[in-house]
């Protein structure tokens, strides 16, 4: 601090401004999206977002709104995608065996698979631990998606994939 500063500091009335921070919570609250049930862990210039959430389309607004934190450079997504509770209405559907070169996305069309769209970072094995829990079933994955992927570990970010049922 030189002299000048000294004396500007000495005669200035003003005070620090003040600090506003927002609960990681009340942003996801305030841009329509249910906070309960996620928990958050804070690093340097990082945040963390962990929990369980209704639906793969909450996945990207919750990262977004977190993306959009000043001093965020960084969102580590540790969320798990709840499976729907399964409805009474629903009747088993019988369809014709598959062929091997029968496209996955008809198979997530008759009800058969969910889908999931690539986000910057992902790994198949990742998203075989979110959506079963075990990275190691990551070949399932891919396997339901040979018409999209032509090597496991080259996926891109919006990606539609098959997440075919165990």
């Amino acid at each position: 601090m030189g002299i000048f500063d000294s004396i500007k500091n000495a005669f200035s009335k003003s005070e620090p401004a003040p600090d506003i921070t927002v609960a990681p919570s009340k942003l996801l609250s305030d841009a329509g999206l249910d906070p309960s049930g996620l928990k958050f862990g804070f690093g340097a210039g990082s945040i963390t977002v962990s929990g369980k959430i209704a639906a793969e389309s909450e996945r990207q607004k919750i990262l977004d709104v977190l993306a959009g934190i000043k001093g965020v450079a960084t969102v580590q997504d540790n969320l798990v995608v709840a499976a729907p509770p399964p409805t009474q209405q629903q009747a088993p559907q019988q369809t014709a065996p598959r062929s091997a070169t029968e496209p996955a996305q008809a198979a997530a069309a008759a009800g058969k698979a969910r889908t999931y769209t690539v986000v910057s970072g992902d790994t198949l094995w990742r998203i075989a631990e979110r959506m079963y829990g075990n990275g190691s079933h990551y070949m399932k994955i891919f396997e339901a998606n040979t018409g999209v992927l032509k090597e496991p570990d080259q996926i891109f970010p919006g990606q539609q994939l098959v997440i075919p049922e165990l």
